[in-house]
């Protein structure tokens, strides 16, 4: 038996895969689009449909946040923000040992809420503490839990490989759904041996495992990578009482190093990839990899500016994360979007409007493997919508699209979750 169609109507559509409709509507049955188009046009195609008006309002596809940490929500006003990264690091780890599984969890449970009401729909998500995997299975949000792996002992390498295989298995036995998947996440190229980021890639390449490292984040590691100097080597390997072996300087830049070990291969997500240059991209461009742009947390741990405008040239696949709320001052992956557009017209490489909404929806949908899901309102996709009340604009831009996409990008107006009453 079918079930009633729901029409979405609003002052405007943003399919992102098309140009905006005025008086738009989504059509929408078992919770997939079924039709985009003019409110006019589907009242008289369902007639017998449900109708919620949103009024004045926009209609958009629900946010993708490609680089998350839910189990540090409650890190927040816990850990300084007046710290360089390597530095920043010591603060954070102090205040995770004083946490317990069930602060973790709680803390999950708080984030995967601040998620939604800022209109986000899918994560990605690195799991330290194995605490975030029951409360997003619980949202009904969709994306990848990445279990994060980190030593940078050659020894363990098969240990904790093998870790992460029955780790994975044990999500997938308990939580059987298919609104999220579950991947591996190999901490950075500083902080996990060459042997484990080899097999691992190996191992994902091999069983279509999802796989994402924090990679070229700050100045620091790139100068770690050359010459196994500087504050990781003075201040975080010291204190860890981790011994220097030879690996740790291959001399060459992060991204080359990954690319060498077989990293890039596997099409990981990247998350930051600051500390890049033309051939870095290159590496990236031609591995089809994608890079999570967080500069929010970038500009507070003091990492430097994304070369926007150089992996917008190589066509690299790019999304939006906002990082966790140990370094980030919100979830909302939209406020990333607006200091994006700030960020990166300081320098002149300015993204369009319709760039960042294509960055914060399909950029993070085809980041996560969900492009075929969600990311865009087109028929046969996930019915998952995010909305941006337009009241605050004038009469005159609310009657025109650009105007919308204007504000929406100078942090005017912010999409958030559809209104209750729409349910």
């Amino acid at each position: 038996m079918r079930t009633q169609v729901t029409l979405y109507t609003a002052r405007y559509v943003f399919p992102v895969s098309a140009a905006p409709i005025a008086n738009g509507a989504v059509a929408a049955e078992d919770g997939r689009i079924v039709a985009v188009g003019t409110a006019a046009d589907l009242r008289e195609r369902f007639p017998g449909g449900h109708v919620v008006d949103l009024g004045a309002r926009a209609l958009l596809p629900g946010l993708v946040n490609a680089h998350t940490h839910l189990e540090l929500t409650h890190h927040a006003g816990h850990v300084p923000e007046d710290l360089p990264f390597v530095e920043w690091t010591y603060p954070l780890v102090r205040y995770s040992r004083t946490r317990s599984p069930e602060d973790f969890e709680r803390a999950a449970y708080a984030g995967v809420e601040l998620l939604r009401a800022s209109g986000t729909v899918a994560v990605g998500e690195i799991c330290t503490f194995g605490r975030s995997v029951r409360p997003l299975v619980a949202s009904g949000l969709y994306g990848t839990i990445y279990y994060e792996l980190l030593s940078p002992d050659p020894a363990r390498a098969a240990e904790l490989l093998r870790e992460g295989q029955q780790q994975i298995e044990r999500w997938r036995s308990e939580y059987p759904q298919s609104r999220i998947r579950f991947g591996l996440s190999p901490h950075t190229p500083f902080t996990v041996s060459a042997e484990l980021l080899r097999a691992v890639a190996e191992w994902c390449s091999a069983e279509d495992v999802p796989l994402t490292i924090h990679a070229a984040e700050s100045p620091a590691e790139s100068q770690f990578l050359r010459d196994a100097t500087g504050p990781i080597a003075d201040l975080m390997y010291a204190g860890a009482g981790w011994p220097l072996h030879p690996e740790r300087a291959p001399g060459i830049s992060p991204m080359a190093y990954l690319d060498e070990l077989g990293v890039l291969a596997s099409r990981p997500l990247l998350a930051h990839g600051i500390q890049v240059d033309a051939d870095d991209v290159a590496r990236i461009a031609r591995a089809d990899a994608a890079v999570a742009h967080c500069p929010r947390s970038n500009t507070r741990l003091r990492c430097g500016r994304m070369p926007y405008a150089l992996y917008r040239a190589a066509g690299v696949r790019l999304a939006l994360g906002s990082d966790s709320l140990a370094s980030s001052p919100s979830l909302a992956v939209w406020d990333d979007a607006v200091d994006a557009h700030a960020l990166h017209a300081q320098v002149g490489e300015t993204p369009t409007s319709t760039d960042l909404l294509r960055l914060a929806t399909l950029g993070g949908a085809d980041a996560l493997g969900l492009s075929d899901q969600l990311g865009t309102l087109e028929p046969g996709k996930r019915a998952a919508l995010a909305c941006v009340s337009l009241a605050a604009l004038s009469a005159a831009e609310q009657n025109d699209a650009e105007s919308v996409l204007a504000a929406l990008a100078d942090g005017r107006l912010a999409p958030e979750a559809l209104p209750a009453t729409s349910s």
